[in-house]
C-alpha cells in the first residue's frame, strides 16, 4: 500500500504545479462557457493520476430504473460495453456520471453488474485500470462538467458521444439538461469466462453464484455502491476474491469496438407485451396460459401427457386464483395445482419453521394441505407444479411441501407451443403469447440489456444516416 502524500506540503513542488494547472484549466473553461465549445479550447489532457492510497472496488448497477421503460431512451451506461472510435474504453458510473474526487485516492476496479433475481446481481464485466475524468467531479456544476465532455470529442461509430443521447425524454419531454456521459477511462474491460452472480443472501450462493458479505444488503434505491477496503473489508475482501481469480475471467480486454458489431435487425420476438411493459407480469402470463389452455382443450391434454405426464380428460375445469392457487385444473381423477413464478421467488407464510422439521413454511405448503384435505379434490390424484423461467433458481429443498412439486421450465412449455402451433392456427394473439414467453426460455434474463444494445447502435446507424 503506497502511502497518501500532502499534497500541501511546501516540498511537494509536483503537486503544487499539478493543483495550480487543475485550477488554470477549470478558470479558462469558466471563461468560456457559452452554448457552443470546440474541443480546442479545452485541453484535451483530461485525466489526472491519482495517488494510490488504498483500494476500493465500485459495483456499477447497469440497466436499471423506469428511465429505461420511457419511449426509447437509451441508458448512459451502455458504453460501457463498448470501445470508442478513439480506442479508449470509457465507463459511465450510474446515475449521474459524477463521483466524489477523494475516490481518486484509491486505486478503483468498478463491477458492472445488472439485476438477475432477487439479492443476486449478474457481473458483466470488471474495469481496470481506472483513472477519474476532471469533468466528472461531483462538485463542478453541470454546465461545466457538459463542456468537458464536448471538449474531448468521443464518438462510437462515428458519431459524436454527446448527440447519441439526444432523443432521449424526461417525463414525455426531451431532455433538456445536458450531463457529462463519461465518468472513468478504464484500460481494459474484461468480461466473464461464463456467467458470474453475487449475491447477499447467503442460502443462493452456489458453483457460479458468490456471497458477498454486507452490513444490510446490497442498497435496494442506489446505483452504485462502494466499498473501499479499508471501511468495508468483509465486502471488499469477498469481491476482491472474484476479481483476482484469473480463472473466472478472459485473459484480454473484451470490448468492441462499435465497427467490428453487424448490424441490428428489429427484435424478432417483438410482442404486444412488450408494448404495454407486461413482459414479466405473472398476472397476465397466468392469465394467457389459461386462456390457451382453455381454447382447444384437447391440446392441453396433449400438454399433460407430453410435459406433465400426466393423462386428464377434455372436460376438465380450470380455475384462476382459487385459494390464491395460480392454476388450478381438474377433471374426474385429477387435480393439478400450477404455481406460476417469472421474477418472484416462493412467498413465505411467515418466517417460521415447520416445527417438525427446518424447512420454510410457505404458500407451497399451503396449496398442497388444501387439494388434500378439501372434500372436492382430496380423493383424486394431485399433482403440483411450478412454472418458471429459465434464468430463475428455485431451490424447493428448503420450503416444506417442496418435494411434492416438479419445476416446469418455460423452455418446456414454449416448445410444446411451437412444436404445436398447428393446433392454434387462427386463434387471435397466440403468436404474440409464444413470442413474449420466449425471453423467459432464455438462461438468463439479458432482454434490457439486449434492448439497449439495439437501441443505441440503431440510433448510430441512423445519425450516420442523416
Amino acid at each position: 500500500m503506497i502511502a497518501k502524500n500532502t499534497e500541501n506540503s511546501t516540498g511537494n513542488v509536483k503537486s503544487l504545479v499539478s493543483g495550480y494547472m487543475s485550477h488554470l484549466r477549470r478558470f479558462r473553461l469558466f471563461l468560456s462557457l457559452d452554448e457552443t465549445v470546440s474541443p480546442v479550447e479545452y485541453e484535451q489532457q483530461t485525466t489526472v493520476k491519482p495517488k494510490r492510497a488504498s483500494r476500493e472496488i465500485i459495483i456499477n448497477k447497469m440497466y436499471v430504473g423506469t428511465y429505461l421503460s420511457e419511449g426509447d431512451n437509451i441508458g448512459h451506461e451502455i458504453i460501457n460495453l463498448y470501445k470508442a472510435d478513439d480506442g479508449k474504453n470509457y465507463i459511465y458510473l450510474n446515475s449521474q456520471g459524477t463521483i466524489e474526487s477523494s475516490h481518486g485516492e484509491s486505486c478503483i476496479t468498478v463491477l458492472l453488474v445488472r439485476k438477475f433475481a432477487s439479492k443476486t446481481y449478474k457481473i458483466l464485466a470488471k474495469a481496470e485500470g481506472i483513472t477519474i475524468l476532471d469533468f466528472a467531479d461531483g462538485k463542478l456544476p453541470r454546465i461545466e462538467r457538459y463542456k468537458g465532455q464536448v471538449a474531448l470529442g468521443l464518438t462510437y461509430g462515428g458519431v459524436s458521444l454527446v448527440d447519441l443521447f439526444n432523443e432521449n425524454s424526461y417525463r414525455g419531454s426531451l431532455e433538456e439538461e445536458k450531463n457529462a456521459y463519461t465518468t472513468f477511462v478504464a484500460d481494459r474491460v474484461i468480461k466473464p469466462k461464463n456467467h458470474i452472480y453475487i449475491t447477499d443472501d447467503e442460502f443462493v450462493s452456489g458453483d457460479n453464484t458468490f456471497f458477498i458479505r454486507t452490513n444490510k444488503g446490497f442498497g435496494k434505491q442506489t446505483l452504485r455502491e462502494f466499498y473501499n477496503e479499508n471501511e468495508k473489508p468483509d465486502s471488499f475482501a469477498d469481491l476482491n476474491q472474484i476479481i483476482e481469480a484469473k480463472e473466472l475471467w478472459e485473459d484480454t480486454n473484451t470490448n468492441q469496438a462499435i465497427s467490428e458489431l453487424p448490424k441490428l435487425q428489429k427484435d424478432p420476438y417483438f410482442n404486444f407485451l412488450k408494448i404495454i411493459k407486461q413482459e414479466d407480469n405473472e398476472l397476465a402470463f397466468s392469465n394467457m396460459l389459461a386462456y390457451f389452455f382453455n381454447i382447444n382443450r384437447e391440446a392441453f391434454s396433449k400438454f399433460a401427457h407430453e410435459v406433465l405426464s400426466i393423462k386428464i380428460q377434455t372436460d376438465f375445469t380450470i380455475e384462476r386464483e382459487k385459494r390464491n392457487i395460480d392454476l388450478l385444473i381438474s377433471d374426474k381423477n385429477n387435480a393439478i395445482v400450477i404455481e406460476n413464478k417469472i421474477k418472484s421467488s416462493i412467498n413465505g407464510i411467515d418466517d417460521r419453521h415447520d416445527i417438525y422439521s427446518d424447512k420454510v413454511q410457505s404458500q407451497l405448503k399451503k396449496y398442497y394441505q388444501y387439494v388434500t384435505t378439501d372434500d372436492e379434490y382430496r380423493k383424486k390424484s394431485v399433482s403440483c407444479f411450478i412454472f418458471s423461467p429459465n434464468y430463475n433458481h428455485i431451490e424447493l429443498s428448503k420450503f416444506s411441501c417442496g418435494e411434492k412439486y416438479t419445476v416446469i421450465y418455460y423452455r418446456e412449455i414454449y416448445n410444446f407451443f411451437i412444436e404445436n402451433r398447428s393446433l392454434f392456427d387462427d386463434v387471435t394473439y397466440f403468436e404474440d403469447f409464444i413470442n413474449a414467453m420466449h425471453k423467459h426460455t432464455k438462461d438468463y434474463d439479458n432482454d434490457l440489456e439486449e434492448e439497449m444494445q439495439r437501441r443505441f447502435l440503431n440510433t448510430i446507424y441512423k445519425a450516420k444516416k442523416e
